[in-house]
């Protein structure tokens, strides 16, 4: 079932200038899509667009059925959440608890329901012990935890996660990609635009849409993505680690898989001993 449809989308900053150009694409409900491409290619604008902050030149977005318009973008914004890069841009609230509670005294939820929802969602985010700290004391995978967590009390069906790691240390994107394959398997249903230039992140994906200049020049499973030599040099992308690491085990002549995990990698090089 499709979850989000976009038909001939093109938008521009400055006129003639195109940063979106005639873009289609489906996203279907419950699929985790990452976009990827270099700065310029058009993701974050799509961002934008997906959540009724920019308002298309051309073409039309369809979110859960509605038609992205002004009549529907009320409702339609109570259906998509998203998390920025700078989370600090996200904070309203003097404490962590008053930040997570604003969107829900937006929708009107009472007092009572929202005191035993904010804890809940807080440890949801591993943050239940951070609820009085001020978000300026917070460190960067804390702040964007807190945003995490403001999106999904408002029970989303959609969670677009623009560059939200980029900010973060290794282990912070590490806490933050745990995450979510925490909110996966607690809600099959809920679909995940991952915007990232890290290819790591992308590898999880159910798919991978590569944008360039503002068009979507490939959609794929990530594994089909990394078989495509010729694209991954053409448009300068990354190998994710663990295909590289693969790729130099089995130089070395031992049998790894392509869909081998990093626990099913190590427990084969420790047999080596």
């Amino acid at each position: 079932m499709k979850c989000v449809s976009i038909k001939n989308l093109s938008y521009a900053y400055i006129k003639d200038r195109p940063v979106i150009k005639d873009l289609s694409l489906d996203i279907n409900k419950g699929e985790y899509v990452s976009l990827v491409g270099h700065n310029g290619c058009g993701k974050s604008t799509l961002a934008k667009l997906l959540v009724g902050l920019l308002i298309p030149s051309e073409g039309t977005i369809e979110i859960c059925d509605l038609e992205l318009n002004n009549k529907n973008l009320n409702e339609i914004r109570k259906k998509v959440a998203i998390v920025f890069q700078n989370p600090d841009n996200q904070f309203i609230g003097a404490t962590v608890e008053d930040d997570i509670a604003f969107s829900l005294e937006n929708m009107c939820v009472p007092r009572e329901k929202m005191l035993s929802l904010v804890p809940e969602y807080a440890k949801k985010v591993g943050m239940e012990q951070f609820l009085t700290k001020e978000p300026g004391y917070l460190s960067g995978g804390q702040k964007q935890r807190v945003a995490i967590a403001d999106a999904l009390i408002r029970n989303p069906e959609i969670l677009i996660l623009d560059e939200a790691t980029s900010m973060l240390d290794p282990a912070g994107k590490q806490d933050i990609l745990n995450l979510v394959k925490k909110m996966r398997v607690e809600n099959p249903n809920l679909t995940i635009i991952s915007i990232t230039h890290d290819i790591n992140e992308a590898y999880d994906s159910d798919r991978i849409i590569l944008m360039h200049e503002g068009v979507n020049v490939l959609s794929c499973t990530p594994s089909e993505l990394f078989e495509k030599t010729g694209i991954i040099s053409k448009y300068n992308l990354d190998l994710p680690f663990i295909i590289e690491l693969k790729t130099k085990i089995k130089e070395l002549g031992i049998d790894v898989k392509d869909s081998d995990s990093y626990e099913e990698i190590g427990e084969k090089l420790c047999k080596l001993k």
